[in-house]
């Protein structure tokens, strides 16, 4: 079995190239740093020198120094995420040092030794078609990314096999995986109680526990030791991150079945083998389930959907599709497979195993390492519920419109590109969705945020709480509202509107490349017409465009729907083209091609 997944592990990493990924960039800048014998936190000039070597190797993104919140007075950067991890991949640093390597790869051997280890304690204790299962699964897109996910994931895995046989053990792997992730150590305590309640074995008298009780206990505390130390804070995600409430239904359960980042919609086939393994071992042995590692499981998946839904974040990056959190919900599994084995009939396992290998093939195809971060696009599942039957999802505001505007922060209102469904604030709606529409009451007051879902009779309104300590950015969209809406009609009335979708300023296929010398534009294009909004335009505004073929059209005034000057653009298709602008506070362009 570690032969089999070393030799897919090898194939994996050597087809991908190191890509920055959510936190990747601090996670490695703190190895990078300690590699060099300097502390976790940066000093300015550490910071200025790492800036250019993650620069250099193609990881760049947000400044390493952006937490201001984490910056004492000697100007030391310290970072929201723990040294645990990236302090592992030192040995690693320094071979790519040595060899000249992209030091990712540091964390690609890291994630994959752990990996690895974790596949040969559990095999030796689980069927290999269970191991499988659980193994060649999602995670496998984490295993070349300086990230946390491949750590989290195997030690649960070795910590959940190892409850009943080697408790001591069990809670040390949850301790190390709570330095990463605070709430796990709510995990390592349950387990703690799990052992000491056990009466198969006198826990109270051997000193293994209590010996791998003290170690995991000083392991979990070098998260919260640190960051009070540093900051007088347990842990710096109460500054940024999370806002402890009681999560609603939908804010727990988003991971698991919301259709954008949902475990069941991302690996179906996993979460339906394991429910088939499941009916079949509890139909043959339920008292085999009541063991302290499916009770572990239990309170770890109650404990996670809890600490999960205290994001402020639900659509987090760092992932090709599905959250990232999900993750941490597969191994929980492992002491129900692991009984399931002994009791399911041979007969049995070989109707499953096509099922299991059909998993695994899908994980692999899906979660191959060098499929790009993908977190601001909706999933097929998704824009098929939101076109064809919109009032049957109405999922958190946060997750609709960063997938549909392709932000993050999103931008308000926002709506699917047909305007079946549709996310208003405060009674605006996007352009050209809700022309002509009566917004509730409700949902035109100061704040308010309402999904529109078409259906037969028109527009149904359902109101939505506002995400927690998430600001929505309101610029980048041209909004319609009953005061503004004269003028707008009258420039649609030109248009095929339901044509039209919207296309990202310079995306591929978008036929406005870019806009100079203003605020923001928004634009909307078919195959044959563009329209364009471009706020606050200034001396020497214009636009490049790239257009397929001779067009014509006008440059409007929004507000009256008068046109301000007439356009015919003669151009070869696909040709760059550059259009000015006038010195205007909004001002729309609509073009349509010449036949």
């Amino acid at each position: 079995m570690v032969a089999a997944f070393s030799i897919l592990l090898i194939v994996l990493i050597g087809a991908s190239q190191p890509q920055r990924v959510g936190d990747s960039r601090e996670y490695l800048a703190m190895a990078m740093n300690l590699a060099h014998l300097r502390p976790p936190v940066l000093s300015r000039t550490d910071a200025e020198r790492l800036e250019e070597d993650l620069d250099r190797l193609g990881f760049d993104g947000q400044s390493l120094t952006h937490h201001a919140q984490l910056r004492d007075e000697r100007g030391r950067q310290d970072f929201f995420h723990f040294w645990f991890y990236p302090a592992l991949a030192v040995p690693g640093i320094w071979l790519t040092m040595a060899t000249g390597l992209h030091p990712n790869y540091a964390f690609a051997a890291l994630n994959a030794m752990l990996f690895l280890g974790a596949v040969w304690v559990v095999a030796r204790r689980m069927h290999w078609w269970l191991t499988a299962l659980v193994f060649c699964s999602p995670v496998l897109w984490w295993i070349d990314k300086s990230h946390t996910e491949v750590l989290t994931f195997s030690l649960l895995a070795m910590a959940m096999v190892l409850l009943r046989e080697a408790p001591w053990w069990s809670m040390i792997c949850l301790a190390a995986a709570a330095t990463q992730n605070p709430p796990l150590a709510a995990l390592l305590l349950c387990a703690a109680v799990l052992t000491f309640l056990r009466r198969d074995v006198n826990a109270w008298r051997s000193s293994r526990v209590w010996l791998g009780a003290a170690v995991a206990a000083l392991i979990a505390a070098l998260h919260p030791l640190y960051y009070g130390w540093r900051w007088g804070l347990p842990t710096p995600q109460l500054l940024q991150g999370t806002q402890p409430r009681v999560p609603t239904l939908q804010e727990a359960g988003a991971i698991l079945w919301d259709p954008n980042i949902g475990l069941l919609v991302h690996a179906p086939l996993l979460v339906v083998t394991v429910v088939a393994v499941l009916i079949t071992a509890g139909a043959r042995a339920r008292g085999r389930l009541h063991d302290p590692g499916v009770w572990l499981g239990a309170a770890g998946a109650g404990i996670f959907l809890l600490s999960f839904a205290q994001t402020t974040n639900f659509n987090n990056g760092a992932t090709p599709g599905m959250s990232r959190y999900a993750l941490w919900l597969i191994p929980l599994a492992i002491p129900i497979l692991q009984r399931a084995g002994t009791v399911i009939a041979p007969a049995s396992q070989r109707r499953l195993l096509p099922l299991v290998l059909a998993s695994c093939a899908w994980s692999i195809v899906a979660f191959t390492p060098a499929a790009p971060e993908d977190y601001l696009t909706p999933t097929r599942t998704a824009s098929t519920l939101w076109t064809h039957w919109p009032g049957l999802n109405n999922p958190l505001p946060e997750i609709f419109a960063e997938r549909l505007s392709g932000r993050e922060p999103a931008r308000l209102p926002v709506g699917t590109p047909d305007c079946a469904k549709v996310l208003t604030q405060q009674g605006a709606w996007p352009v050209p969705c809700g022309v002509g529409q009566q917004t509730p009451p409700a949902c035109r007051n100061p704040g308010a945020l309402c999904y529109a879902n078409l259906g037969q009779e028109g527009y149904a309104f359902v109101p939505v709480p506002a995400p927690p300590r998430y600001l929505f950015d309101r610029d980048g969209t041209w909004t319609w509202d009953p005061a503004s809406g004269t003028g707008i009609d009258r420039i649609l009335e030109r248009l095929q509107v339901r044509d039209l979708r919207e296309v990202r300023i310079g995306a591929p296929g978008g036929m406005v490349r870019a806009v100079h010398e203003a605020s923001w534009a928004y634009a909307r294009q078919s195959d044959t017409e563009l329209l364009v909004y471009v706020r606050d335009a200034g001396e020497g505004a214009h636009l490049t465009l790239r257009l397929p073929g001779a067009m014509a059209g006008a440059l409007s005034d929004p507000g009256s729907g008068e046109e301000i000057a007439s356009i015919a653009l003669e151009t070869r298709a696909w040709d760059v083209t550059r259009l000015p602008l006038p010195v205007r506070r909004e001002v729309v362009l609509v073009l349509a091609r010449r036949r």
